[in-house]
């Protein structure tokens, strides 16, 4: 057994040493493969976290009508502290808001004078309960929150909903980018193979007419497969290591990821383990097809 397995081994490494360059290639495509998955299921991952922070930040701002004095505004703040879906609630005088609007914007002073006192309203800022943020209950939240002393409701759900709704639309068109690369890598290192086994086809037709099995065979092109889809994966792992250090802190400048996959330095054990395996099944997979394939045309 153990001089079976010593042999199947020498000829492995025989073969990876002197089809050097067609294993650069197939190694090189199933990097390129994985790279190209990784980085789109990067991207997927890190816009899905973002999506759930924002969707549970969810909150509303309702504006007070002009004409609204404190005490009614007090009452009502009170009526909204009550309401069993509000976690917390914020009350925006409107001397606060003018104030705050006139030290984040200093040009903007003369026009709020040129409008007079009630250019900017009072308003209340509420925080909602991560368990109402459902579309059904959050509408009916703010059915029940209209009132006369509001002149406007706003809150940010419709954006967060079309995004969602944009994230779906690209996993489907991921899975679908995914497959394809799945069947360009095994097809190309398939064939890649295939010129490995005709190089050596004498010697393989000769091993068959003695009785060699296809297990036997196949062994060390399974091996040799596997051995390019491990070095593949650790390319694609390393490019992959570079562009986000490279641009996740850009994006993270334009668009506040909280707690992104990435964001914390490292692929993540789990991200590199899948690389890998998947690698190594892609590389072995398209070995043993070009093995089978000549299993099946020799004589």
């Amino acid at each position: 057994m153990s001089a079976t397995l010593g042999h199947i081994l020498r000829r492995a490494a025989r073969s990876l040493w002197e089809n050097l360059s067609l294993n650069a290639v197939a190694a090189g495509v199933i990097a390129a493969a994985l790279l190209l998955g990784g980085a789109f299921w990067g991207a997927m991952s890190t816009l899905n976290d973002a999506v759930e922070v924002w969707e549970r930040d969810v909150h509303l701002s309702a504006y007070f009508a002009s004409g609204v004095d404190e005490a009614r505004q007090r009452a009502v703040l009170a009526e909204v502290q009550a309401m069993p879906e509000v976690e917390a609630v914020t009350w925006v005088t409107a001397t606060d808001a003018r104030a705050y609007l006139e030290e984040r914007v200093p040009d903007i002073q003369p026009i709020l004078v040129e409008l007079g006192e009630d250019a900017v309203p009072a308003s209340l800022e509420i925080t909602l309960r991560a368990r109402y943020i459902g579309d059904e209950t959050l509408s009916d939240f703010v059915t029940r929150l209209q009132r006369a002393e509001f002149e406007e409701l706003d809150y940010g759900k419709e954006w967060v909903e079309r995004l969602t709704a944009f994230l779906g639309l690209l996993k489907a068109l991921g899975a679908a980018l995914g497959t394809l690369l799945v069947m360009a890598a095994v097809f190309l290192v398939g064939n890649t193979m295939h010129l490995v086994t005709y190089a050596r086809r004498a010697e393989l037709e000769t091993m068959k007419l003695v009785g060699a099995t296809l297990q036997f065979i196949a062994a060390p092109f399974l091996i040799e497969g596997a051995v390019q889809g491990l070095i593949g994966a650790l390319l694609a792992i390393g490019a992959l290591s570079g562009l986000k250090a490279v641009l996740l802190g850009r994006i993270q400048e334009l668009v506040p990821l909280g707690q992104a996959p990435l964001a914390d330095g490292s692929l993540g054990l789990s991200t590199v383990l899948g690389l890998l395996t998947v690698g190594v099944l892609l590389g072995v997979v398209g070995c043993g097809s070009a093995v089978l394939r000549f299993w099946r045309q020799a004589p």
